[in-house]
């Protein structure tokens, strides 16, 4: 029987903890003590309450160097799990260990071994079913260990290997469960005998789905990895029919659904009609919609937000590509800056994914398969060209281009290597009454082919066409985020906004997360530059003494600066008159909607009830529009104790000005001024 005083030490402090209490977990403090905890300790990790000696080893704050007392606690958290019978206290404590990095280091090769042991055993024949869900919560244990540092992959890939051979009498609840810790080993780590492990997988009926999933992932990834067009293609056409065998087998399927979304839209943009890219875009968004709809009031573990955010990345690619699909087929009547920067967007879209391997100066897919059309857009229209190269010594929006550079040199060699390559006017191949240059001279040009015009220009059309066709299919890779908790907070900010009405409309919800997300990787940044690296551009954030408070204008720049070095370029405003009667800060551009940002700084009370006095003309600006929007507030109050951290800063207030109107959601964004670190004192014990 577990030691009272410390149970009923546990349990008041349970009845009595406030929220933030809750999700921080107890400390040695709130139980009598480290010593209490350390007599305890065994019997606490046997027990229903397994979560909590997890808290209490997480939040002893003793040097690393560990006591005879750290010891003990360290020893009963490591046989806890590598003997704990109880299935939900055991997903509990695992799922609270992910949240202590740092104890999950200290304990180390122990708890590896101690995961690892109960993965294995969950695969013996017969073994009861909680057993074989308590192994599989082990093994995605080990998986974020792994994929995070804190343990070599080493020994999870042996024992993944291992299973590939005992599938056949694995329980189920075991086997149901694999395929995503395989996939997203294979992802991290490239093992291809995992693939094999995915395959044999296939022959159980309840992990069919999940395994076809990744191996349709697997062969994007080789895609991704594919040195040339010509080999991206079968993988990329393989990954578009396991997507499509995944979601006929069950129509529930929306992350199938929104990957198989994703390259029809790219593979959509090489033709002069826009409608089919505009299709695959919404089809994307709607699966990514729903999909959140549904899993965005459940636990997600830690190491699988990342494919989260590489449906978003994907989102980003989709609305890039179909804002510079009109201008790379159709002639430009007006706006030429705008129709060479939706271009530019699209040649630079690339970038926004993370290859799985990439050697250095190499493209990856995503660059390989969308630069040539971009290029091919200038190399077969010399207007196009002409106002690029005008663009390029007088504009200043791009002088300094990097992108509009490159894409300028690349479309001058083609038709420089080209026009060598030609000695006379074939009326059935490249003059007015031929086919028109495609992008295949560009394409080919970068496979090595120095006189791909001329060899083309004895190919029928159709051929051409084939060879097109052939080429221009595309990939998918993830968007890979670095901050753990930045991560969960966009993830909680998103649970909350799904209830909103509007959340429901695809054309509304996608793109509100590119601009959520762009806003708090923002908040990111400018909590942690200094002075050195951001310089006069973000003076607005250092307090002091005697300086006068800081105006609103730098901050709106700023966070317009940022937006435009992004995703969200050539689509942000600035000072945009008549919107809801006024003129609002800044307002970004979709296709289906618009989202406004609202920029304000407060010097005397910049509390969360304080500055909801804000919201009401945040909202005002959101009545004819999507019912969301950002207030981004600069905090001057007093902060000489230090500010809160980022993840206080961020939340989300719904505002409902008559019972006729459904309620408005704005998030707050508040950024403090602050002293720098080695001025902030200590606050006191509370």
């Amino acid at each position: 029987m577990v030691a009272q005083p410390a149970v009923a030490a546990l349990l008041a402090w349970a009845e009595n903890a406030d929220e933030a209490s809750l999700i921080a977990g107890p400390t040695p403090v709130d139980v009598g003590g480290r010593a209490a905890v350390a007599d305890a300790a065994n019997e606490l990790a046997a027990s229903p309450w397994f979560v909590y000696l997890v808290d209490l080893a997480g939040n002893d704050d003793a040097e690393p160097g560990r006591d005879d007392i750290g010891r003990r606690i360290d020893r009963a958290v490591v046989e806890g799990f590598a003997g704990h019978d109880r299935h939900s206290s055991y997903i509990s404590a695992a799922a609270r260990l992910l949240t202590y990095p740092q104890l999950a280091q200290r304990l180390g090769r122990p708890l590896e071994k101690a995961l690892l042991a109960q993965a294995e055993a969950a695969a013996e024949p017969g073994v009861e079913p909680a057993q074989a869900s308590i192994g599989a919560t082990a093994l995605e244990t080990v998986l974020h260990l792994s994929t995070t540092g804190v343990c070599k992959p080493y020994q999870l890939l042996t024992v993944l290997t291992d299973l590939t051979d005992r599938i056949a009498t694995a329980p189920v609840e075991l086997c149901i469960r694999l395929p995503r810790v395989a996939g997203l080993a294979h992802e991290h780590f490239g093992d291809d005998t995992l693939v094999t492990l995915l395959q044999r997988l296939l022959s159980i009926a309840d992990a069919e789905p999940d395994a076809g999933f990744e191996l349709a992932m697997a062969d994007l990834r080789r895609a991704l990895d594919a040195p040339d067009e010509a080999t991206i293609a079968p993988s990329l056409m393989d990954a578009r029919k396991g997507f499509a065998a995944v979601e006929a087998a069950d129509e529930d399927r929306h992350d199938a659904r929104a990957y198989a979304a994703a390259i029809d839209a790219i593979m959509a943009f090489r033709q002069s009609d826009t409608t089919p890219l505009r299709e695959a875009a919404d089809r994307l968004q709607a699966a990514v919609t729903q999909r959140h709809a549904w899993l965005g009031r459940t636990y997600s573990p830690p190491w699988n937000w990342a494919r989260g955010q590489a449906e978003i990345a994907w989102l980003q690619l989709a609305q890039t590509l179909t804002t510079a699909a009109q201008p790379a087929h159709e002639a430009w009547y007006c706006h030429p800056s705008q129709a060479i920067a939706a271009l530019l967007d699209a040649y630079q879209a690339g970038r926004s994914f993370i290859a799985h391997t990439q050697s250095p100066g190499q493209l990856h897919a995503v660059e390989t398969l969308v630069k040539p059309t971009i290029e091919a857009a200038f190399v077969r229209d010399t207007h196009r060209l002409t106002l690029l190269d005008h663009a390029l010594e007088h504009d200043p929006a791009f002088t300094d281009n990097e992108a509009a550079r490159s894409l300028h040199q690349a479309v001058h060699g083609v038709l420089d290597r080209s026009a060598a390559g030609i000695t006379s006017r074939d009326p059935g191949g490249g003059g007015d009454q031929g086919k028109a240059p495609t992008r295949l001279t560009a394409v080919l040009h970068r496979m090595g082919v120095t006189d791909a015009h001329e060899q083309l220009r004895h190919l029928p059309p159709q051929i051409q066409d084939q060879l097109e066709t052939l080429l221009w299919n595309e990939e998918v890779a993830q968007a890979s985020s670095g901050n753990i908790k930045v991560e969960r907070k966009l993830q909680e900010l998103l649970s909350e906004l799904s209830t909103a009405p509007d959340w429901a409309i695809p054309q509304i919800a996608g793109p509100f997360k590119i601009l959520l997300r762009q806003t708090l990787l923002y908040l990111d940044s400018r909590f942690d530059i200094g002075g050195e690296m951001g310089g006069d551009r973000t003076a607005f954030l250092r307090a002091t003494p005697g300086s006068r408070p800081a105006k609103e204008r730098p901050m709106h720049q700023d966070y317009k600066d940022w937006l435009d070095q992004g995703p969200l370029y050539n689509q942000v405003r600035a000072e945009v008159f008549d919107r809801g009667g006024g003129r609002a800060d800044i307002v970004v551009y979709f296709p289906h909607a618009s989202f406004s940002v609202e920029c304000k700084r407060e010097q005397d009370d910049a509390s969360k009830d304080g500055l909801r006095m804000y919201v009401g003309q945040a909202s005002a600006y959101t009545q004819t529009d999507a019912a969301l929007g950002i207030l981004l507030v600069l905090d001057l109050t007093n902060h000489s104790t230090g500010t809160p951290d980022l993840f206080a800063n961020v939340w989300v207030e719904h505002v409902r000005r008559s019972p006729d109107e459904d309620a408005r959601c704005i998030v707050i964004a508040r950024l403090p001024v602050r002293p720098t670190p080695h001025a902030t004192p200590a606050p006191p014990r509370t």
